[in-house]
């Protein structure tokens, strides 16, 4: 088992190990691993379909000794046959092995891919904690991504329902899962919430992962937004 898991490793390091280093995001990372385990998946299913039964040795001699039946064979018919035997049986063994390989290969990407979960879980939950406490802030309504639309779109003669149909058009762009840039603040992802889609945008600095995930803003909080925003400022 440890030397089959070993081979795993091996594999892993000579094959995959560079193109996950690649990779940028923890959602990137989760998909790749998600790829490799459907693959190896449909490998071990397959495998399986090969001959994987070996016979005891008890087996074996009965099945030998049976063969030579009645008469008893010398012991140089008998240790022939027996290396006939264990050859033809060679094809199992490669088979019993190939499939333990595919199996502990199955179990590393189960525990990587956890394990990139529980980091982008704490990534996640990371980020959102920190734009609560910035939202808790009295002055905190100038680091909030849509103020800085508001600011553009003021700027350029839009006027406030028009304004809102375009921050609502980038959350349908950006669907949580494509970067969007909002001048002067950065890149973030933007969502209409499913349960409000006309009143409601979510965002967040990273990828989205569910339903549940996401910092609301609403059309009132955007129209307060867009009436009380200097553009003299």
């Amino acid at each position: 088992m440890t030397n089959n898991f070993n081979i795993s490793l091996e594999i892993w390091e000579s094959i995959y190990a560079t193109d996950y280093a690649l990779l940028d995001t923890p959602q990137e990372q989760i998909e790749f691993l998600k790829d490799l385990l459907i693959k190896n998946k449909e490998n071990i299913i397959e495998t399986e379909k090969f001959p994987q039964h070996e016979p005891s040795i008890v087996q074996l001699t009965n099945q030998i000794n049976d063969e030579f039946a009645p008469r008893k064979p010398t012991e140089k018919e008998w240790k022939k046959r027996w290396n006939e035997v264990i050859e033809d049986l060679a094809p199992v063994y490669s088979n019993q092995r190939e499939l333990a390989i595919l199996k502990d290969e199955q179990e590393l990407l189960i525990s990587k891919l956890e394990k990139v979960r529980q980091e982008n879980e704490h990534q996640l939950l990371s980020s959102v904690e920190n734009i609560h406490s910035i939202s808790s802030a009295e002055n905190t309504h100038s680091r909030k991504p849509h103020i800085f639309f508001i600011g553009h779109q003021k700027a350029n003669g839009i006027p406030k329902g028009k304004a809102w149909i375009n921050f609502k058009s980038l959350a349908t762009e950006s669907k949580g899962e494509k970067e969007i840039e909002i001048q002067e603040f950065g890149k973030i992802y933007l969502k209409r919430d499913s349960s409000d889609l006309e009143n409601t945008v979510l965002w967040l600095p990273i990828k989205f992962e569910s339903s549940k995930d996401g910092i609301p803003i609403s059309k009132t909080a955007f129209d307060k937004a867009y009436d009380r925003h200097n553009t003299d400022n």
